[in-house]
């Protein structure tokens, strides 16, 4: 479950949702305070809150409550050192007892209920007698504990920041809609005062509908409803502990009606009253990453474009890499986070919350080698899909050339090369047409076939395993690996081509033949001008889904053509990153059609505006559109070829690095341009014919 130690009277640490979720059946991490501050001469008392947490509550799309058990555990070990050299370690045993409070209910998807009138003041005072205490129920050998429990290895969930609401409306009687203006992760403060027994529910969503109402649909069986009873007596502030939600409107039931009579116009309620701003605020939740990119261009637009893909990032990086935050969902799912990888590396620090990951990925590989679509990992679905599985190859390797730690490599290397011999037989799923795969997720009318899709990914984890082998000093696996990308690029090349034509034109195709380097020579130049040609063929819009949007903008620019790169960021009309912003977007939406002024909502059964896959735009943005490039693993020396454009007057980026702070401002100057570079390392500075 998930927990809150408490030492006379005071919570220990400021983390959210600890331990943490993992494959429990696997491992169960440990947390560490330092407490001494808490601790007092004489008797002293140690408690704790449970909540279901990922372990015995609801999560996932499929309805599972208690997956991997029915109640919450805890313990806990105090170790006290005195100031004499001596030492006391207290432990939890048959000894604890538990007692019932004031939350009533806890889950992740659910939401909480908290009924402020069951609460024991000082419940863990020492001086507290107050509540029936019963003996606490210990492991026995029917309670499947995990293989290993061990001190967690990344960073805990923290609150990064509060958001008040900006407005307040009234769309029915009785009924409040308060507006964070910002889609969000976490939960809300509650402050009222109110008479006790009052009942005030809080209902999560990212959208309105037509009625001002806050819109649910999407979020399937997911309640994210959370329930306050009041205790009375004056002004009351209430944060829920265990849920999460996605969301950027409140709708609150149960506030008192604040309604003035005017008998002018006859008696009739009017000149509603609204509760004041300061009844809700926004307290976002995180794993606490340090965040190390500001991005700031001349056109408004594409900065909150660039907000929305760092709150996106934001919301889901929340102990694992979820696809989204808000419905019956949250999934570690590794397409959407190798996707995304690279952008994320630029917006922060990243390593503490992927040391933790990775072992989550490699405790949820398939005993044939196949890395599952999510991790941790759910019974229900599978693995070794194409573009979702190769996460256990292209991580590490992203987290090797952001900063240059070959321990994100060397202790799963074993597993990653039995994950490539699982792909390299014939027949498996990675390039089989017959075993279902996801493709090119959510393409437009626009599909790329599932065997190029797995051919290429097979060719491209070929070369990084080739260059990660060079790296460990492994020459036998590196003339392994570039035997077989090799091979894998020829069968690749076959299935794109028809003789000397292309034989698939989409976007996605020709992006991963240009990106992941598949082809060469006229081979190549066919490519370039094929991606060329469907880019303009679509009056200059993109067509691609999850694995084609991420390596659109890097293959255009590769081809010589950042014109349609930047033409396809400026896009305001659907489909375009633009649109979701003109359409008051806050974070990146699932789908280009999330939500259309022709048809409104789109599928409710899969329908998120909050998903940073389609965000992946911001690596081109640091790597190509501002120019700042990792020459060598670790940013050892830089690659600066910024695309100069008359489309902005300025652009302006700043990453800080393992080497130190790169900047690069340019803007425009008359006939020309002016370059602003600041480096730690080395650089090499290409300046491209004016686009």
């Amino acid at each position: 479950g998930v927990c809150e130690a408490w030492i006379n009277g005071q919570r220990v640490g400021d983390t959210h949702l600890v331990p943490g979720w993992t494959d429990y059946r696997k491992r169960v991490y440990t947390h560490s305070f330092e407490v001494a501050e808490l601790l007092r001469g004489g008797e002293n008392r140690l408690g704790a809150v449970l909540g279901q947490g990922w372990y015995a509550g609801f999560f996932g799309p499929f309805q599972h409550k208690g997956y991997y058990g029915n109640d919450s555990w805890f313990s806990c070990v105090l170790e006290i050192h005195f100031k004499d050299g001596s030492s006391q370690t207290v432990c939890s045993d048959e000894t604890w007892t538990w007692q019932n409070g004031p939350l009533l209910e806890a889950d992740l998807l659910m939401g909480e209920t908290y009924d402020a009138r069951l609460e024991i003041d000082g419940w863990c005072d020492p001086e507290c007698e107050g509540g029936e205490a019963h003996p606490v129920y210990m492991v026995n050998g029917e309670t499947q504990l995990p293989e290993c429990i061990e001190p967690h290895p990344g960073v805990p969930v923290r609150t990064i920041a509060e958001l008040p609401a900006q407005s307040v409306a009234e769309p029915q009687p009785g009924v409040y809609v308060f507006d964070l203006a910002q889609n969000m992760v976490g939960v809300v403060q509650l402050k009222v005062d109110v008479p006790a027994g009052t009942e005030i529910v809080l209902k999560h969503g990212e959208m309105l509908n037509e009625d001002g109402t806050v819109y649910t649909e999407n979020l399937r069986y997911a309640k994210a409803t959370d329930r306050y009873i009041a205790k009375g007596g004056g002004t009351e502030t209430w944060t829920p502990r265990f849920t999460f939600h996605g969301f950027r409107y409140v709708e609150v039931h149960g506030l008192p009606e604040h309604r003035a009579r005017r008998p002018e116009v006859g008696g009739q309620l009017s000149d509603t009253r609204l509760p004041t701003l300061d009844t809700v605020t926004g307290v976002v939740w995180m794993s606490n990453v340090e965040e190390t990119a500001t991005f700031e261009c001349s056109d408004p637009k594409v900065n909150r474009l660039f907000e929305n893909i760092r709150w996106g990032f934001r919301g889901n990086y929340l102990e694992v890499p979820t696809d989204c935050p808000q419905r019956d969902e949250r999934l570690g799912w590794t397409g959407d986070t190798q996707m995304f990888i690279r952008s994320a590396s630029y917006l922060a620090d990243i390593r503490p919350f992927f040391k933790k990951w990775l072992v989550d990925l490699h405790d949820a590989q398939h005993p044939d080698g196949g890395y599952p679509d999510v991790a941790p990992f759910m019974g229900t679905l599978s693995h070794g899909q194409a573009a979702w599985s190769d996460a256990g190859i292209i991580c590490p390797y992203i987290l090797w050339q952001q900063y240059n730690d070959l321990s994100f490599v060397r202790p799963w290397w074993n597993q990653m090369k039995a994950f490539m011999a699982s792909i390299c037989k014939e027949g498996n799923r990675h390039n089989d047409q017959t075993e279902p795969t996801y493709g090119d997720w959510l393409n437009i009318d626009s599909p790329t076939p599932n065997p190029l899709i797995g051919l290429a990914y097979r060719a491209y984890d070929a070369r990084l395993m080739q260059e990660m082998a060079q790296a460990l000093g492994e020459l036998n696996d590196a003339v392994l690996f570039a035997e077989e990308a090799k091979r894998s690029r020829a069968l690749f090349r076959n299935e794109l081509f028809d003789g000397e034509a292309v034989a698939v034109k989409t976007q996605t195709a020709a992006a991963l033949a240009i990106v992941m380097e598949l082809v060469e020579g006229a081979d190549l130049e066919a490519a370039k001008q094929t991606l060329v040609n469907c880019v303009e063929g679509n009056n200059g819009y993109l067509t691609t889904g999850f694995i084609g949007t991420g390596y659109l903008c890097p293959a255009l620019t590769k081809a010589g053509r950042s014109d349609l790169a930047v033409q396809l960021l400026l896009n305001e009309d659907y489909p375009s990153w633009l649109y979701e912003v003109n359409n008051g977007a806050t974070t990146i939406w699932e789908r280009w059609n999330s939500w259309t002024e022709e048809n409104g909502f789109g599928d409710v059964g899969m329908n998120s505006f909050n998903h940073y896959a389609f965000g992946s735009v911001c690596e081109w943005m640091f790597e190509s559109l501002a120019g700042i490039k990792p020459g060598a693993p670790g940013f050892q020396t830089l690659e600066v070829a910024p695309c100069l454009t008359d489309r902005f007057e300025f652009v302006k980026a700043s990453y800080n690095s393992i080497q130190g702070p790169v900047s690069m401002h340019w803007k425009r100057d008359g006939a020309g341009f002016e370059v602003e570079l600041e480096t730690p390392v080395p650089a090499t500075v290409r300046l491209p014919y004016l686009i």
